[in-house]
C-alpha cells in the first residue's frame, strides 16, 4: 500500500513539476519581425521590374535568398508593361502594404490598367504577395 501511494505522489510530482517547467515556453508570447519599409519598396520594384523584363516568376524562388512571389497575371502569362509604384506604404501587422498602378497586355493583346496592393514581408523570409479584394 506504501508503494502504490509513493507511486502516486511520484507521478504527481514529476506532473507539477512538468506543467511548471512548460509555462515559461508554451505561455510567452511570440511576435513576427517588423518588415523595413524601404527594404519592402525595394523587394516590389526588383520584382516589378523582373516582370517587366520578361522573368519568369518561378526563378524568384531560386534566388539567395529566395523570393515567394503571388502575382496571378504574371503566372497567368501578362506582359507587364509600365509601372508606377506609390510613394506611400502602410504598415500591416508586421508587413507592409503598398499601391501599385500596373500597364498590363493579357494574352490576347489587349492592353489593360491595373490599380492594386501589394502585402510585402522582409521578415523573417521575402514575400511579394498581390491583395485580393
Amino acid at each position: 500500500m506504501f508503494q502504490s501511494i509513493h507511486k502516486r505522489l511520484s507521478s504527481v510530482c514529476f506532473l507539477g513539476v512538468f506543467c511548471v517547467l512548460s509555462l515559461p515556453i508554451g505561455c510567452s508570447p511570440r511576435t513576427a519581425p517588423m518588415s523595413d519599409a524601404g527594404k519592402a519598396k525595394e523587394l516590389l520594384q526588383t520584382m516589378l521590374e523582373d516582370w517587366k523584363s520578361g522573368g519568369n516568376l518561378e526563378e524568384t524562388k531560386k534566388r539567395t535568398p529566395p523570393v515567394y512571389v503571388t502575382e496571378d497575371l504574371w503566372r497567368g502569362g501578362a506582359k507587364l508593361d509600365s509601372y508606377k509604384v506609390s510613394d506611400v506604404s502602410e504598415v500591416l501587422g508586421s508587413n507592409i502594404r503598398i499601391k501599385v498602378n500596373l500597364k498590363c497586355t493579357n494574352k490576347s493583346g489587349k492592353a489593360i490598367d491595373h490599380s492594386f496592393r501589394y502585402i510585402i514581408t522582409t521578415e523573417p523570409a521575402l514575400t511579394v504577395v498581390r491583395e485580393e479584394g
